[in-house]
């Protein structure tokens, strides 16, 4: 199961939008109707997927593309599905620098929607995987510097993936090296209440990820 953030200012299309995406993905997404009402939802909770439209109703100073840009500059790389009918290719053009982000034009089919979600989810589990490699490589590094580098990897990881063991694992290795083992213990237990497995991680080691 994912969880899906809807963001539109229409309530119909809101509708359309859950009924589709919990059909296809068995899950039962959260809405909103403007960015700020977004915003507050995501700082409170994380998501696999976030949907949101360009142009929002006259009262709403903000577009879809702030959304992104403000999700980003608060350190959530959530994948964003635009949905609009109104984007021109320099808005596209813009909000690409904010990845990862996709684009699917109104009307639409439900099997187009799928496809959207199913290749950002790929494209989050692809940059995660690519994440953990370079984060391992940081941390049994002995060059200055790389230990910060590994930390800000991993924010990135837990930003990606918030339900997933993994991160938590990496910054107990990291504490753990910085000598802070009261907090590295508490990242571990932190993992191990998200492992369904109980396996615990350790480097090179195949995992799942949802």
């Amino acid at each position: 199961m994912i969880d899906v953030l809807v963001v539109d200012d229409e309530r119909h299309v809101r509708n359309l939008l859950i009924k589709m995406i919990s059909s296809a993905f068995e899950c039962s997404p959260i809405e909103a109707e403007s960015v700020e009402e977004a915003l507050q939802i995501c700082e409170r909770k994380r998501f696999d997927i976030i949907t949101t439209d360009i142009k929002f109703g006259e009262e709403d100073e903000l577009t879809g593309i702030d959304f992104i840009k403000r999700l980003r500059l608060r350190g959530i790389f959530t994948p964003v599905l635009i949905i609009s009918a109104y984007a021109t290719p320099e808005s596209i053009s813009e909000v690409c620098r904010y990845a990862p982000v996709d684009y699917l034009a109104k009307p639409f089919t439900q099997d187009e929607l799928k496809r959207k979600i199913k290749g950002l989810l790929d494209l989050r589990k692809d940059s995660f995987e690519k994440y953990l490699r370079e984060a391992e490589g940081f941390i049994h590094s002995n060059f200055p510097g790389d230990l910060d580098k590994a930390e800000q990897i991993v924010r990135n990881m837990f930003s990606i993936m918030p339900s997933s063991p993994i991160p938590h694992y990496l910054m107990a290795e990291i504490l753990e090296k910085r000598g802070n083992k009261e907090l590295a213990q508490r990242h571990r237990e932190a993992g191990m209440a998200l492992d369904v497995n109980k396996k615990g991680y350790r480097r090179g080691e195949e995992f799942e990820i949802d």
